[in-house]
This record gives C-alpha cells, sequence and structure tokens, in this order.
C-alpha cells in the first residue's frame, strides 16, 4: 500500500488543530480537500507544520466527522446550519451539502455504504433497520432480525448482483471512491 495514503496529517482549521489521515482527508478526491493533499490545488503550512485551511475551525469538525463515516453527525440540538452549509460549499462537499439541506428542512436520507476489501471480504454499513435481510445476495450469509449498523461478509459477492438488488429496494448511486473504486454509498430518501 501507499505510504503517502496513510501518512498522518496535521491540520490548522481557523485556528483549531484537527489530525487525520491522508485517505480521510481525500475521502471525497472531486472535493476541495481531495484537491488540496492530493497536490492538485497549493497548500500552505504553519510554523508548526501543520496545513492551514481558511475555514471555521469549529465547525470543522462537523466536515471531519462526515469525511470519516459519509454521514451527518451533529449533537443534540445543533442549530448553526447556515455556518455548516457555507462550509460544506467551500469545501466542495456535495454530499454533505445534500445531507444538511435535507436534515435543515427535514427530509431525511437512508444509506448504505458498501466497501470492497477483496473478493471475499466486503464491510457494509446502514442506517437502515433489516436491510441487510432484503438483499438475496446476503440474506443466505446473514439471519438475524435485530438492527445492525455495520456487518462483515467473508464469502464470495458478485458486486453488479448486491449493486442491483441495492438499488431494486430504491437506492441510487451517489459516490464512488478511489481509482479502484472499492467504496460506493447509495442513497434513498427516509420515506421508501
Amino acid at each position: 500500500m501507499d505510504s503517502k495514503v496513510d501518512e498522518v496529517l496535521e491540520l490548522n482549521v481557523g485556528g483549531c488543530f484537527y489530525t487525520t489521515s491522508r485517505s480521510t482527508i481525500t475521502r471525497y478526491p472531486d472535493s476541495m480537500l481531495g484537491a488540496m493533499f492530493s497536490g492538485r490545488l497549493p497548500s500552505k503550512v504553519d510554523q508548526c507544520n501543520r496545513y492551514i485551511i481558511d475555514g471555521d475551525g469549529p465547525t470543522f469538525r462537523h466536515v471531519f466527522n462526515f469525511l470519516r463515516r459519509s454521514k451527518l453527525i451533529l449533537p443534540e440540538g445543533f442549530k448553526e446550519w447556515d455556518i455548516l452549509l457555507s462550509e460544506a460549499d467551500f469545501y466542495q462537499l456535495e454530499d454533505l451539502i445534500q445531507l444538511v439541506e435535507n436534515k435543515k428542512t427535514g427530509k431525511y436520507l437512508d444509506f448504505i455504504e458498501v466497501r470492497k476489501k477483496n473478493s471475499y471480504h466486503w464491510n457494509i454499513s446502514t442506517s437502515v433497520a433489516n436491510i441487510f435481510n432484503k438483499l438475496p445476495s446476503l440474506s443466505t450469509q446473514f439471519t438475524r432480525t435485530d438492527f445492525i449498523p455495520k456487518i462483515t461478509i467473508s464469502a464470495p459477492t458478485n458486486e453488479m448482483t448486491l449493486f442491483k438488488e441495492i438499488t431494486q429496494l430504491g437506492f441510487r448511486p451517489t459516490f464512488a471512491t478511489d481509482s479502484q473504486f472499492s467504496c460506493w454509498t447509495f442513497t434513498r430518501d427516509c420515506n421508501n
């Protein structure tokens, strides 16, 4: 594996300090952060060798959590919607913009995230209860009925078959990462 991908980076975002990996900060390659930390945009460092990002430091924690988890994680009673939306726009994170707009207006999305390690190992995360039982290619490997937000599959699974099953449940592909497309995110309106 390329050691640069998992390189630890120190960030100075509006005076707040964050530590992350290059793979996390570039998870959305078409974003400003993806461009900045893949070398397509120039970057500057402060006297402590932290990358300087001229954004709202406290709000970046929510952007950062989105980069880590591909979902919007906010404290109860969160009210700074306009600031978060402005920051999502600044970082050019289209999926985050959509999530913030949906949350702000009361419209929510379900998601399924599929990460392929190799043809025999998959990590699948979701916001939907019992979804794994509704996917025939997984149902023989997964028989629990309680809500499990993440599973690991260790069996050969045809990705095209799995993706067809996911889209038949009303999900649409909204995001794929890296040049080998090893991670896919599917979303749908929550009322499905």
